[in-house]
């Protein structure tokens, strides 16, 4: 069931509505990264060689994937931000866990700090499913700080796991998408007075 508002009869479906402005959104953002992508490759090739060719399709194909991920994500938010909520704070608490055993090639502090954001999406999920509204505060806190560290953290993380910068972007995108999801639930928490 849709945690979605119920429509009257006779009234356009605003999920339809929402769906073809956000596709059409995603139309409009590939076509102008299209043309602009010429220009900067163009520039490229003047100054580092026509081997600089190559990276646009990577590029212009990557801005794509990026774009359909996070506009599909932001189109399930609004059909059921319950279930996108806690799936994408819960995946981001799983990724971080699994990124444990390679974060000791860094060093001791990036484990114990991905270990910790694990335990702590897995507490404050599990006290959000049981009505805590200072739980779902943490939990949306946490989310949009993690979203932020992980946008300024892209270039790195898409080096380390050699992806390109837009591959990156769709954890942080995914991340933000999340964060609107769970403040989408806000009524559920509401403060009792």
């Amino acid at each position: 069931m849709s945690d979605a508002a119920q429509r009257k009869p006779g009234e356009a479906n605003p999920i339809v509505q929402l769906a073809i402005l956000v596709g059409i959104f995603v139309l409009v953002l590939n076509a102008g990264f299209y043309f602009l992508s010429n220009a900067y490759f163009d520039d490229r090739v003047k100054k580092f060689g026509i081997q600089e060719l190559a990276r646009l399709s990577g590029a212009r194909m990557d801005f794509g994937i990026f774009t359909v991920v996070i506009g599909g994500a932001s189109v399930l938010a609004a059909m059921y931000p319950r279930a996108v909520a806690y799936g994408g704070s819960a995946l981001a608490g799983a990724a971080s866990l699994i990124a444990v055993p390679f974060a000791f090639a860094f060093g001791v502090v990036l484990p114990f700090t991905l270990l910790t954001v694990a335990g702590a999406y897995g507490v404050l999920i599990w006290r959000t499913l049981q009505g805590s509204r200072a739980a779902w505060s943490c939990l949306v806190a946490i989310t949009v700080v993690y979203a932020v560290v992980m946008l300024f953290g892209a270039p790195k993380i898409g080096h380390l796991v050699d992806a390109g910068l837009w591959r990156a972007l769709i954890a942080p995108g995914l991340l933000g998408v999340a964060t609107a999801a769970l403040t989408m639930l806000r009524g559920r928490f509401r403060e009792q007075t």
